[in-house]
């Protein structure tokens, strides 16, 4: 094998990692990193169960499932990709790298190996919900909303 570098195989390196920049990848902390500690998310009871939807213009999601209001991260564990316009009730999808997340953030497909971490989520007297990215609970933690 010849291990010498040529201009094609530079250009085509280099062009690779400009589009995977464009697309949302960075490092383990890549597309995640601006956002603010606590999340405005809308209405409880605008939140119907069985849904997960991207926080506007951030890579986090608010969901409802059987159980109750949840909040996770859509950035993937693999390399740091923002998922946010490829989430829904059915699951996540890495653009990036092809990782497939439940809606859940548990791994189906790699490769990810480390489900997506969860937030805190509270409600207020008016049925308004927030979202604490600097407080991180187990998968299994729901608000009763």
């Amino acid at each position: 094998m010849d291990s010498k570098v040529t201009r094609r195989s530079l250009l085509l390196f280099g062009s690779g990692v400009a589009c995977a920049h464009a697309l949302g990848c960075g490092g383990p902390t890549g597309g995640g990193s601006d956002v603010p500690t606590t999340l405005s998310a809308g209405s409880a009871s605008a939140l119907k169960a069985g849904t997960l939807e991207s926080v506007s213009g951030y890579a986090v999601a608010i969901a409802r499932d059987s159980a109750g209001v949840y909040a996770l991260s859509l950035v993937c564990t693999h390399q740091g990709c923002a998922m946010t316009n490829d989430a829904s009730a059915y699951g996540i999808v890495c653009g990036c790298h092809g990782s497939v997340f439940d809606a859940q953030g548990n791994v189906l497909r790699g490769p990810a190996t480390q489900a997506l971490p969860h937030f805190a989520v509270t409600v207020d007297a008016s049925g308004q919900l927030t979202i604490h990215t600097d407080q991180m609970v187990l998968s299994s933690t729901r608000l009763s909303a």
